[in-house]
């Protein structure tokens, strides 16, 4: 899941379909009878391409509709956001909270306030009832719903309790008293895998919007004098106070990918900042008595807890529509929703199905947040400025290469030219 989060979280806007070579549908489909075209950047033996495809299975079964459903896989989808503004994309494509903002500023996704009005097939309820106002906010632009989500997305700080017994931290002093204690012991209190910069911003941008909330990182991508808020150098100061302490792996920011979240399954670290697809993926080097599960960075204020989704858009040039629209009313039953819990480990997207055992503490996190944000708040929406201008910036804060006064005033100087040069 980390691949297909982060594909979609940083790369460029076309990262969805491969090229199908021909209109979508093959013609009129009213004539043809129903028919549904999609391309999945899941691979197909993937648990989530697995519990996909039986869904598909169904729709085509229960509905008489003629499915194309190809696996493409996360190197088979260059070519998307051409393909739709030609006519030639899929039904429904791959998306998620921090794409979609890309997708519908082109007029690529459809709105699909319509759809929260369809009742999910054989039980009675409206979407608008199955999906919660987090979750229907996390998948959608200021212009409404603009997809549907099967899965929930979070962040969080990750142990294994039967290894690493971890007393949640209440505070942020109670977190850092951790670390000291288990650094005394002469263990490694966090596993960071330093050569993935949209993790290692996991440490600033947990610290600065759980404390101040929706809007506050991502403004830092649209106006230089955000950066002098105080809260944004409060933020800094506890990457710089983790860096400084010494609580990362030696050599963390040469890490080889997944040589840290490896090393934190199989007990070399206490910790791990991670989203929640870790233990999905780590799951082969964990103990068989592991009780893997997570708490939220400590840090007072809003406490809001970033909830994010993985779902389907519809095409806005697609050449139907309405059929893509009918499935994505069925794609929300419990059946599936079990389907991405059990099979998948995955956050389903309905609140009233129950998340894996690890996931479960996230899961009542996001139902009883009185604060949500977006996953990275929204920041990363300027794909060029996340990329380009704020990571390299907070690479040097995480790897200690940086304080937080010099992190605050570079990062408000490049985001000043970039938006000068942008303008």
């Amino acid at each position: 899941m980390r691949k297909l989060t982060a594909a979609l979280t940083v790369g460029a806007l076309a990262l969805t379909v491969g090229a199908c070579g021909k209109k979508n549908g093959g013609g009129d489909s009213a004539a043809a009878g129903k028919e549904l075209v999609y391309r999945s950047s899941w691979g197909a033996d993937e648990p989530q391409g697995k519990a996909i495809k039986a869904l598909f299975d169904d729709f085509a079964k229960e509905t008489g509709t003629k499915v194309d459903v190809k696996f493409v896989g996360r190197k088979g989808n260059d070519n998307l956001a051409t393909e739709m503004a030609a006519g030639q994309g899929p039904d429904l494509f791959d998306t998620s909270t921090d794409t979609i903002d890309r997708f519908a500023a082109q007029n690529l996704a459809a709105p699909l306030d319509d759809v929260l009005k369809k009742r999910v097939p054989g039980e009675g309820m409206p979407v608008s009832e199955v999906l919660s106002k987090a979750v229907r906010g996390a998948s959608s632009t200021d212009k409404g719903l603009a997809f549907v989500p099967h899965t929930v997305i979070s962040t969080a700080v990750w142990f294994d309790a039967a290894k690493h017994p971890v007393k949640t931290p209440k505070t942020w002093e109670d977190f850092v008293a951790y670390l000291k204690e288990a650094k005394k012991a002469g263990r490694t209190p966090i596993g960071q895998d330093g050569t993935i910069n949209f993790y290692n911003v996991y440490w600033f941008y947990s610290a600065l919007v759980r404390a101040n909330g929706e809007g506050s990182m991502k403004a830092l991508a649209t106006d230089p004098a955000a950066w002098d808020r105080p809260e944004v150098l409060e933020a800094a100061k506890k990457v710089e106070q983790l860096a400084a302490g010494g609580y990362f792996q030696k050599d963390f920011m040469a890490t080889k990918f997944p040589a840290a979240q490896d090393g934190w399954a199989q007990g070399e670290y206490d910790l791990n900042i991670n989203g929640t697809w870790l233990a999905g993926e780590t799951k082969p080097k964990l103990a068989a008595d592991a009780k893997v599960t997570s708490f939220q960075l400590p840090v007072g204020g809003k406490d809001s807890v970033e909830v994010g989704t993985l779902g389907w858009g519809v095409n806005a040039k697609g050449h139907n529509p309405e059929v893509a629209k009918e499935f994505l009313a069925f794609a929300l039953k419990k059946k599936y929703a079990r389907a991405m819990s059990e099979g998948a480990l995955s956050i389903p997207a309905r609140g009233d199905v129950p998340a894996p055992a690890h996931l479960a503490g996230i899961q009542q996190d996001v139902a009883g947040a009185k604060a949500t944000h977006r996953t990275y708040d929204a920041a990363a929406s300027d794909a060029k400025w996340w990329n380009d201008v704020f990571l390299p910036i907070d690479d040097k804060l995480v790897s200690g290469k940086s304080d937080a006064a010099a992190f605050v005033k570079d990062a408000k100087a490049a985001t000043a030219a970039y938006l000068k040069n942008k303008s």
